[in-house]
């Protein structure tokens, strides 16, 4: 009878053990997929505030297109856009007249809401790393030729002002990476050439008045940070930032409203690259990344909830289909493939499935669990 009362105890640890480490890890429920027929790329994914749905933006096989995705994820229109020589719109934003576009021949352009052109602007030089609305009007956008350039171009696409950055200390700006408008001005990241060739570059952030005009700037070469990829704020202040350590580790800087980092976290297992964080609506971070397969080291998509302190919630797996879009909503979020799919994710108690990625910590608990049932086996 010993044996058997010893052997339920293992059984039970092992499932104890077995079952803390499932449910430490849980996605989040597909609450459902909207694929959008005849889409044969799908490059931005927005919201509508106008219609209270979203608008997505791509191509099909005749040329660039717009579509219109209802809050419970019904396609509800679309509309071809011919713009020159373009074959993919890659940004899209919702304004009074219509609608401002960025296509894959670096060309601005607003569209009605029939799908009429009604004004076009070329990027002078370089190409274009990042673009964002103003809620002034118009957009800011980001470009990276001999010296990174910032453009500010107002809803009716006349140009505003164009600032070239470049540091006279020879540790010249490498790139900018990301630009967002925020209260009283916009926020740049990327990365600080060296000042000697070998050394490794830093990253950067630079906070810009609406002029331009940079107000301070840091750079986290001392953190280990080589390259800041992407920046958004925070709303109770501050910023959210991912970043490439020197060491070509993911990380994300959490940075106070001058920039300098308060917090950084480090995914080298999960991620081997994060280039979207934003704050979730319920607290803690939303993570947009991807790893590399162990098969064939292809790029697996990924998003993960992290706590305030930087901790993995819940992760979820999308396969090797590049996700372009992500918007956080305020019992989930909702993410766009390029592939034509969108997919909407809640968060609710039942229906959650297993990470069974982490199958290595499953067997290091199971081994454990008998490895303690063995020695309580022995000492009978």
């Amino acid at each position: 009878m010993r044996v058997y009362a010893r052997l339920t105890l293992l059984v039970c640890m092992s499932l104890f053990l077995v079952c803390g480490a499932a449910v430490a890890i849980q996605p989040p429920d597909l609450n459902r997929t909207v694929t959008i027929d005849g889409a044969s790329e799908l490059a931005a994914f927005t919201e509508s505030p106008a219609a209270g749905g979203f608008i997505a933006a791509g191509a099909t096989e005749d040329g660039p297109a717009v579509w219109f995705v209802a809050a419970d994820g019904t396609v509800t229109g679309n509309m071809t856009v011919a713009i020159g020589n373009a074959s993919v719109i890659r940004y899209v934003q919702e304004n009074e007249d219509g609608y401002s576009v960025f296509t894959d021949t670096h060309d601005f352009a607003g569209v009605s809401p029939k799908g009429e052109i009604l004004w076009t602007w070329h990027v002078p030089c370089g190409e274009v790393s990042s673009v964002d609305a103003v809620p002034a009007g118009g957009i800011i956008a980001a470009a990276n030729y001999l010296n990174p350039t910032i453009y500010r171009l107002d809803a009716d696409g006349t140009p505003l002002w164009n600032r070239s950055y470049a540091d006279t200390s020879g540790a010249g700006l490498g790139r900018i990476q990301s630009v967002k408008a925020v209260d009283g001005g916009y926020i740049a990241a990327g990365y600080a050439r060296p000042l000697i060739t070998s050394a490794d570059s830093a990253g950067l952030v630079m906070y810009l008045d609406e002029e331009g005009n940079v107000i301070w700037e840091e750079r986290y070469g001392e953190e280990g940070i080589g390259y800041v990829v992407n920046i958004n704020p925070l709303p109770n202040g501050g910023y959210i930032a991912p970043a490439l350590t020197t060491a070509d580790e993911a990380a994300v800087l959490i940075l106070n409203a001058t920039g300098a980092a308060t917090e950084v976290f480090s995914y080298p297992k999960r991620m081997e690259l994060i280039y979207y964080a934003d704050a979730a609506p319920s607290g803690g971070y939303y993570l947009l990344g991807y790893d590399a397969s162990l098969v064939n080291g292809d790029p697996q998509f990924l998003a993960m909830g992290v706590s305030p302190d930087g901790k993995e919630e819940w992760m979820h797996w999308f396969g090797d289909i590049p996700v372009r879009a992500f918007i956080p909503t305020s019992d989930g979020f909702a993410a766009a493939g390029e592939n034509g799919e969108i997919s909407f994710f809640t968060f609710h108690e039942t229906g959650k499935e297993t990470d069974f990625s982490d199958a290595w910590m499953f067997i290091f608990v199971i081994l454990a669990a008998f490895g303690a049932g063995y020695l309580i086996y022995r000492q009978r």
